[in-house]
């Protein structure tokens, strides 16, 4: 996992990746939902040791969620916990409210207050539902924060606006907000057409005026189209100011049987002033033992033209689903 910012997403996840967790109905108010993940690597071509690397880093795609689902006449909530490993980066194996909004509909109008995820990235933030373990090289800022927002959901299309108190978590934070309301507040806005069959199109934009003069410009294009009921393509561009000249993803599934998918990748990003150039290509396949269990394999290589490593990296992982 490169970094929290370019974990974000997500309005879409591919459906034939792995079975997406269903809701574990409780009453007609509530209901559950959450996953457990747990993963080894095996990673050759790195400074610290030039040769094969096993579960040292496997931490960084470890992850629990639980979320608690409840709805009231045209409210609906969702709260949940969250719980990832990142090793050495950052959060450890700390647990934290990720979830915590309530909506209200009315017609095709959708009204959310609370903390919620950004709607940039064609990857799920969710890794059970995308069809790597890892994460390609699209860069872009859309996390999780505090704040309000609209979805109107029209024949064909969607769009929204959101406004909260960050675009770019403090520290590049991926799982919080800044806190702060008076000022550099985060703003972003999307639309998804779904109007041709089996096509779909999404572009989206974010931007804060951070605390010091500086200014963060995100945005995201993305487009999935299932060619046959069992393949699917899709194309993603990002940006990122200051941070990414532009970041991509071309990736396509085939769905060989109901338990098993297969997918291949090639993804690149070219970082500021060179520092972060490189492509990465791959494939990772699925295989889903029960509605609730499956297992996801993986095999990427990352040419890094800026220099440093070239790791070449074998993953497996086991995901529990309810």
């Amino acid at each position: 996992m490169k970094s929290r910012i370019q974990i974000a997403g997500t309005v879409a996840a591919l459906a034939t990746a792995a079975a997406v967790q269903a809701e574990v109905k409780i009453n007609d108010s509530l209901s559950l939902d959450g996953y457990a993940i747990g993963s080894g690597l095996v990673t050759e071509g790195t400074a610290a040791k030039n040769g094969p690397e096993f579960g040292k880093n496997g931490g960084a795609y470890d992850s629990a969620y639980i979320a608690v689902n409840g709805s009231y006449k045209d409210f609906t909530s969702k709260v949940s916990l969250y719980s990832v490993n990142f090793g050495d980066n950052n959060t450890g194996d700390d647990v934290g409210i990720l979830d915590a909004y309530v909506t209200y509909k009315t017609g095709n109008l959708s009204l959310t207050g609370g903390k919620y995820l950004g709607w940039l990235g064609y990857e799920s933030f969710h890794s059970v539902n995308n069809a790597f373990i890892s994460f390609s090289q699209a860069l872009y800022a859309s996390p999780f924060a505090t704040g309000v927002k609209a979805d109107y959901a029209g024949e064909g299309f969607s769009t929204g606006v959101s406004v909260r108190d960050s675009q770019v978590g403090p520290g590049g934070n991926f799982f919080e907000g800044d806190g702060e309301f008076s000022d550099d507040l985060g703003y972003e806005a999307y639309v998804m057409l779904t109007s041709i069959e089996k096509l779909t199109v999404f572009a989206g934009a974010g931007f804060e005026d951070i605390d010091g003069g500086d200014q963060a410009l995100t945005y995201d294009v993305w487009a999935s189209y299932a060619l046959t009921d069992s393949f699917s393509l899709a194309a993603e561009y990002a940006y990122l100011e200051e941070v990414n000249n532009g970041s991509w993803l071309l990736q396509g599934t085939y769905k060989v049987s109901e338990p098993l998918s297969v997918s291949g990748r090639l993804t690149g990003s070219d970082g500021d002033n060179g520092s972060s150039d490189a492509i990465g290509y791959g494939i990772a396949s699925t295989y889903a033992l029960s509605p609730n269990f499956a297992i996801k394999g993986e095999v990427t290589k990352t040419d890094n033209n800026a220099g440093g490593n070239d790791p070449f990296t074998y993953a497996l992982q086991g995901q529990f689903k309810f």
